[in-house]
């Protein structure tokens, strides 16, 4: 009997000797200390996989650089660009990074409070600018 449980025993270790080993073959750290999974973890959380780019000073605006990586040098006013539609239409998209694809024909910029915010249906000169950078809290 005790020959038996000790087989199952060593099974049973094996396998999850197996499991891990086969967990850190397909997980692993990056050399900027993002850790990094395996595509299927990856394709359950979208928001776990790194994107590329970051938030750069440009004089008084902070601006998206695609092409860059490490930390955001700053946080702009209002995050987010225009996009162009499907059907040619031109929207702000606040969840989204990079330059603008299009330029509306009417609205403006108008502060809220501490904020900056898209009047599609205002006119006149903008009131704030969206890509200043946020200053910082004293």
């Amino acid at each position: 009997m005790t020959h038996r449980l000790t087989s199952v025993v060593a099974l049973c270790t094996f396998l999850l000797a197996i499991s891990a080993l086969s967990r850190a073959a397909t997980d692993s750290t990056a050399t900027n200390g993002t850790r990094v999974s395996s595509p299927r973890l990856l394709a359950s959380n979208p928001q776990a996989v790194p994107k590329k780019g970051r938030y750069k000073t440009e004089g008084e605006n902070c601006m998206w650089d695609v092409n860059d990586a490490g930390p955001n040098q700053c946080t702009p006013l209002t995050r987010g660009r225009f996009k162009k539609g499907g059907d040619g239409s031109c929207a702000w998209n606040a969840t989204d990074n990079g330059p603008d694809q299009c330029t509306p024909p009417a609205g403006r910029w108008k502060t809220a409070g501490s904020r900056c915010v898209w009047d599609p249906k205002d006119s006149g000169p903008n009131q704030c600018n969206p890509r200043q950078a946020r200053k910082a809290r004293r």
